[in-house]
């Protein structure tokens, strides 16, 4: 009798135990086990988080977070189109109060300049709670050694309190204080009176804590590790006056109509002095926590989880106050789905998570297989995400993404991307005709109809001029232009022939790319922070070549960001690469002011980066923004343009279009481009997202099983023909 293999057979048994084990566990799902079922949202953040402090964050992408935690007064008509406000944590819109010079109440609309003040009084709707939150705790202590983040601190759900007028007092005083880096300090200045001095005051307590301090034994070390911290609920602003817990004013030095619009924005949100307070505890300190990466907000989320380097989670705020789904909208609105969830109580999401993904390939990837719920399309994309219809006509969804239920926004979002001169510079800055002629000559070079064509595949509006298209004031081709720069050919505008640029160059006294005073080459220098970036080098090539084609030799001066900001801080460079605005808010004055002298980046820190100044400018400026969206109005609205137009004090670039691509499961989705307060309108459906994720990435098995079959057979030959 022949002996049964049976080490062999117990190997060949464990090894099929084994397969079938790894081909029931195998797969290419990157989130935890049950994720795809929860009730949230899955999205990316592809650029480093600064902050997220409302007194200081100023990147879209960090507003695509804190704008959810965080609430405004006032918010934008989540479907309206034109914008229209609407209030969130006011009973009703606030109207404006006009005053004289002597105190006299002015009827109806009077002109600015009879205006010497304005009161808008906000009227706060009661009930309104901020998030749970361990700061509200009397008695909360570190359940834990070393904390890590503040839920590791003792506290429970009903540790919240009600939003009070006071709150605004002390979000107002942050923003005055050097320390918070706020950003929109020379504008506010610029309409609400006394900012100046509340800083002054707010520098002056930090010196006296300091000074304590000091004299208690502490060394700089320590202080500057645990920067002193003044009591902004004490600290007086004639801008703001607090009249009960619900009730607070705002004085204006000045008729400005578009302070409604300001209270949209996460700079003017309560801000609870007990967050302020908690994050100064030396626990906290010594955790690496703060306001500004862990802020405290009455919003429709709180941020349960923070680590920059990997994941951000919001969590749904159970104290947020009764909002509901918008009831009106337009007839696409409704073809779209979007009034299905019209009078249904905000948010509809449990969870929002955001996923760090700094390639764009990688998270590409995932959401072609459903795990990220909507994506932008990458350039090198295009092609298997479009195609062009047979016959011609415009770009669709591939087969492909159709029949997966993918649909696709497209937009072209109030934004502007121009190349900045610095005026501060002696070679291409100043109202100087020399200088003037040099920046046209290079405007018109600058092809951005090629480059939107090359680098964006066709996805952009050329810009005639700062205000994008969509914004009262916009140029309007051929009634309006910019004809230093373009051309009308009868159906379009167009760039002038290079020919033209090489003529103005040469009237500017560098013939051929030649200085005919000292008969050198002209050589410009391009100062960026953009090395790493992927496309750098061929965008780098590509303006190289253009300013090439009039004889002038452009370098670049790369630097890291830090050091970067702080070049465009001092005015030390010459020509800024890529720069973009994009819309605070919906008003021409939001684009304008970027040109204002009393803006200037050097000498008031505010966002006119090429440090333009001219007197005509900024008188015509004065007038235009105060006023309503009057034929008055547009007319200095051109004039403006065209004075910006002669000067060129940057290179207009274009106006992006932006595609959106969105998975059936995701209801309600509208690109955002002004307020980013969106996430709690949004909705999933998991049970469906669970369905294509696991029928679009069911693994090939077959291969791993006719494999085993193969080495069994292998194995078991030998025993075979012994038998036999």
């Amino acid at each position: 009798m022949r002996r049964l293999p049976w080490k062999r057979l117990l190997s060949l048994a464990l090894l099929w135990a084994a397969a079938l084990t790894l081909l029931r566990e195998c797969g290419n799902n990157p989130w935890e086990d049950g994720a795809a079922a929860q009730n949230a949202l899955f999205t990316t953040i592809t650029a480093e988080i600064r902050n997220l402090d409302p007194a200081s964050s100023n990147y879209t992408h960090e507003f695509a977070i804190l704008d959810n935690i965080v609430e405004a007064p006032l918010a934008y008509h989540y479907l309206k189109r034109p914008y229209a406000l609407i209030p969130m944590l006011l009973e009703e819109l606030p109207v404006p109060v006009f005053y004289d010079r002597v105190g006299r109440v002015l009827e109806g609309d009077p002109p600015a300049e009879q205006v010497a003040r304005t009161e808008y009084t906000l009227r706060l709707r009661r009930g309104i709670r901020y998030q749970p939150h361990p700061c509200f705790s009397p008695s909360s202590r570190p359940r834990v050694p070393e904390p890590r983040t503040p839920w590791d601190w003792e506290w429970n759900p009903a540790d919240s309190r009600e939003v009070t007028a006071r709150d605004f007092q002390v979000s107002l005083a942050r923003l005055c204080d050097p320390r918070s880096g706020c950003t929109v300090f020379a504008q506010l200045s610029s309409f609400l009176p006394g900012l100046q001095e509340t800083r002054q005051e707010v520098a002056r307590q930090r010196e006296e804590l300091d000074r304590l301090r000091q004299a208690a034994g502490e060394s700089p070390e320590e202080r500057e590790a645990n920067p002193s911290l003044p009591d902004y609920r004490e600290i007086p602003c004639q801008a703001i006056q607090v009249l009960d817990d619900h009730t607070l004013k705002y004085v204006l030095s000045r008729k400005y109509p578009q302070f409604l619009y300001w209270l949209t924005m996460h700079y003017f949100a309560p801000v609870p002095w007990e967050a302020l307070e908690f994050y100064q505890q030396p626990m906290a300190r010594k955790a690496g926590l703060a306001f500004a990466n862990w802020p405290v907000g009455c919003g429709p989320f709180l941020l349960k989880e923070c680590d920059l380097d990997l994941r951000i989670v919001l969590e749904r705020n159970p104290n947020y106050h009764e909002t509901l789904y918008p009831s009106e909208g337009t007839e696409e609105d409704r073809l779209a789905g979007r009034l299905e969830d019209a009078g249904k109580r905000l948010p509809f999401l449990d969870q929002v998570i955001f996923h760090w993904e700094p390639e764009s390939l990688p998270a590409w990837t995932k959401f072609t297989q459903g795990y990220y719920d909507f994506s932008g399309l990458p350039a090198d994309m295009f092609d298997q995400a479009l195609s062009l219809p047979p016959g011609g006509g415009e770009m669709a969804l591939s087969p492909e993404m159709a029949r997966r239920g993918i649909t696709m926004t497209t937009s072209v979002p109030p934004i502007s991307y121009y190349y900045a001169f610095n005026f501060r510079d002696p070679v291409v800055g100043g109202l100087g005709e020399r200088q003037r002629l040099l920046r046209q000559a290079i405007s018109i070079a600058l092809d951005s109809q090629e480059f939107i064509d090359i680098f964006r595949n066709g996805n952009g509006v050329v810009a005639e001029g700062i205000i994008p298209p969509g914004i009262f004031g916009a140029a309007n081709p051929p009634e309006s232009m910019n004809t230093v720069v373009n051309q009308w050919d009868g159906h379009r505008s167009r760039r002038r022939e290079l020919a033209d640029a090489r003529r103005l160059l040469e009237k500017a006294g560098y013939p051929g790319g030649v200085d005919r005073e000292t008969g050198e080459p002209l050589v410009l220098y391009l100062d960026h922070a953009a090395a790493g970036q992927p496309d750098f080098k061929s965008r780098f090539q590509w303006l190289k070549d253009h300013l090439g084609r009039l004889g002038i030799r452009l370098e670049e001066r790369g630097f890291d960001l830090n050091r970067s900001r702080r070049r465009v801080a001092e005015g030390n460079w010459q020509f800024l690469y890529g720069r973009a605005w994009v819309a605070d808010y919906p008003d021409p004055e939001n684009f304008l002011m970027l040109f204002a002298s009393q803006n200037g980046h050097v000498e008031h820190h505010g966002p006119n980066y090429s440090n333009y100044s001219n007197p005509a400018f900024d008188q015509c400026f004065r007038k235009l923004e105060t006023m309503e969206n009057t034929p008055e109005r547009l007319a200095l609205l051109r004039q403006a343009s065209r004075l910006l137009a002669e000067d060129a004090p940057v290179a207009w670039d274009f106006h992006p279009r932006n595609l959106a691509l969105v998975h059936p499961w995701l209801k309600n989705f509208i690109p955002q481009s002004i307020s980013y307060d969106n996430l709690k309108y949004l909705r999933v459906e998991p049970e469906r997202r669970l369905q294509c994720q696991r029928e679009w990435n069911r693994p090939l098995r077959w291969p791993l099983l006719a494999l085993l079959g193969l080495l069994s057979l292998l194995c078991l030959r030998p025993f075979h023909r012994r038998l036999a």
